[in-house]
């Protein structure tokens, strides 16, 4: 009956270890990976953190499930119900709308949410053209069964297509590449992380291969090239039979690749469709060799 308004929607992210995949209340396992800034303080790291309460809240017919997210004092045995800031599940685009009153539906105590639950970035930001048989079209307009280029075995049906919202600041802030930067006709917008492809011959030196995928963090700052903060993203990541090289307003960028790092994108539901739409899900192999950040820096610095 109560109402609830978030007046920051700066959301970031916070690295966690943990030696499960949940993250819940009364878990001493989970503790911050590295020090890190939550609300304007920073928190060395090893210290536990926890999921200490959650709340269904509402607006527009829409709902969210809000998790009241704890740093346990030092020297503490327990976390005594204080709270630094809020994480979220699910709900339309995942993240709730700023500024406006949410209406608190219900309350948990002690919950325990699948971290792959909690709302994340991926893939590529709306109006990304995609090439398919019938032309370019908006990735947003995408759905599976629908068919796409690729550059190793023609058109390919979806099997799967993802969407999350987010505001974008921290690991959710998306790579802008001008028109002509790398040879896209367009001005595009990737997660940090989504790789494209680059020919090199210095690749081949290094790697043994002239193309390989690099992410799209590792350009920042060449020429026409930047990351974003503080804009909304709508990310999107399209699953194949395999892992293709699609085209990108004319820049090779990757389909979805469900290895251990795509996968922790995705909710246990998005996983378990997947898995039913695509028998070799887990067998899956990169189109072409994946560099890591440090590689593909030191391969564009060269």
């Amino acid at each position: 009956g109560n109402t609830l308004t978030i007046d920051n929607p700066n959301w970031t992210a916070i690295n966690i270890t943990d030696n499960d995949l949940n993250f819940q209340d009364s878990d001493g396992s989970q503790q911050l990976d590295g020090a890190q800034e939550i609300d304007g303080t920073t928190y060395s790291s090893g210290r536990v953190v926890e999921a200490e309460y959650s709340f269904v809240v509402g607006y527009g017919g829409n709902t969210w499930t809000l998790i009241g997210f704890n740093v346990r004092e030092a020297g503490a045995p327990n976390p005594f119900g204080t709270v630094e800031g809020i994480a979220v599940i699910g709900g339309p685009g995942d993240f709730p709308p700023p500024n406006v009153p949410l209406n608190i539906i219900s309350n948990q105590e002690g919950p325990n949410f699948a971290a792959a639950d909690y709302a994340t970035p991926i893939c590529f930001d709306a109006d990304c053209p995609i090439l398919t048989p019938m032309g370019y079209r908006a990735v947003q307009d995408l759905r599976a069964g629908d068919y796409v280029e690729t550059a190793d075995h023609g058109p390919q049906a979806l099997l799967w297509v993802g969407a999350r919202r987010a505001f974008g600041v921290g690991a959710f802030a998306p790579v802008e590449i001008e028109a002509g930067a790398l040879g896209n006709d367009r001005t595009i917008r990737l997660s940090q992380q989504h790789r494209v492809l680059i020919s090199d011959p210095r690749a081949a030196l290094y790697f043994e291969t002239p193309d390989v995928f690099v992410p799209a963090k590792s350009l920042v700052g060449r020429p026409g090239i930047r990351l974003l903060t503080g804009v909304q993203v709508h990310y999107h990541h399209l699953l194949c039979g395999a892992h293709e090289v699609l085209d990108c307003a004319g820049l090779g960028a990757e389909s979805f690749l469900p290895d251990a790092q795509g996968l922790s994108l995705v909710s246990d539901q998005d996983k378990r469709t997947m898995a039913a739409t695509c028998p070799d899900l887990m067998r899956m192999k990169a189109a072409r060799q994946a560099l890591r950040f440090y590689e593909a820096q030191t391969l564009l610095a060269a």
